[in-house]
Parts: structure tokens; sequence; C-alpha cells
């Protein structure tokens, strides 16, 4: 049975439900709403288990289905979108990559850099390396380029662990003898 409101089925839960325990052997307990029909119908059992109804579950399932079509399409779209990438800017990419490894390794070679920010600016540089490398475009030319920079990255990687090893050592020097730095750069660790 359909009803208009929750009212209406709680009032014929109320005058009717002895009548049909006596036909059917049990009696109607509850109302609940269903979302199929936009109605109150009756139920026997006495708790609300909050189960999802059949309508809910194809409705759910529908629901899934569009998102997952949806995806799809977004998927498509931004592989066709990578895809129109024209040639050309591809090599404009590489070659901005290239330009700014040269930057970086401009920037990293002033020692009058903090250390801090030194290797920050060189895990960015590294960064970009990788970037560089794995371009589908990479010519020999570009390649050369590419290998020359990581050399010039790797050579400042280990003057920046020196650097920073030979400042603790200063410091820790420093702190025992209280010399001077050109005492210290004059004689060395005594």
């Amino acid at each position: 049975m359909l009803f208009e409101t929750e009212k209406k089925a709680n009032n014929f839960i109320l005058f009717n439900s002895d009548e049909i325990e006596e036909e059917a052997g049990y009696k109607p307990e509850r109302s609940y709403f269903c979302i199929a029909c936009n109605g109150w119908h009756l139920t026997h059992r006495k708790e609300d288990l909050n189960l999802k109804s059949k309508t809910e579950k194809i409705i759910d399932f529908y629901k899934y289905e569009i998102e997952q079509k949806t995806l799809i399409k977004a998927q498509k779209k931004a592989e066709q979108k990578e895809q129109t990438l024209t040639h050309a800017q591809k090599v404009r990419n590489l070659n901005n990559s290239i330009f700014t490894l040269i930057k970086y390794i401009a920037d990293l070679e002033n020692p009058n850099e903090n250390n801090d920010r030194r290797i920050e600016m060189l895990n960015e540089a590294f960064a970009e390396l990788e970037k560089a490398k794995f371009s589908d475009v990479v010519t020999k030319k570009s390649a050369k380029k590419i290998e020359t920079a990581e050399e010039e990255l790797k050579k400042i990687e280990q003057r920046i662990v020196i650097d920073s090893y030979w400042k603790n050592e200063l410091e820790y020097f420093s702190q025992e003898d209280e010399c001077s730095l050109e005492e210290f750069e004059k004689y060395g660790r005594i």
C-alpha cells in the first residue's frame, strides 16, 4: 500500500493492524519512506535496519557508473590534450629546462649564498635535470648539454658537502681553541 504522508500510514496501522493480523498472521509495525514511489509504505519489521533498498542500490550503482564514465572521459581528454602538444612546444619546454639548469648552475657557483639555500637550489636543479633527461624530444646536442649540466651539478654538490664539512670543523675548532679564521687556514687543525 502507498500513503501520501507518514501520518496517514501511521493512522492506518493504528486503526487496521488488528484486522490485518487476523487475516495475514502478522501486523504492520511501522511505516517507512520509499524513494522509488515517493510515498510511505508499511512493514511488519519492528526495527529500521537502515539497509539500502533495491531502488537505492540501483540509484547508487547508476551514480557510480556515471562517475566512472565522467572520469574516463576526463582522462581521455587529458591524454588528448597532452598529445596535442606540438613537437615545437616540447622542444621549447626542453630548451627552457636546459636554460633553467644553466641559471641554477650559475647561481650555485656563488659561494656567498646561504648554504641551506644552496642545498635547496641544488635539489630544485636536480629535479629540473630529471625533467630534461626524460623529455621525448632530446637530440644529441641537447643530450650533451644535459650531460654537462649533470656533471656540473654533481661537482657543485661535492663542493657544498665539503664546504659544510669545513664550516662545521671551523666552528668546532673555534669553540675549542678560540682561534681566528686566518690562524685556522694558516695552520690547519692542531
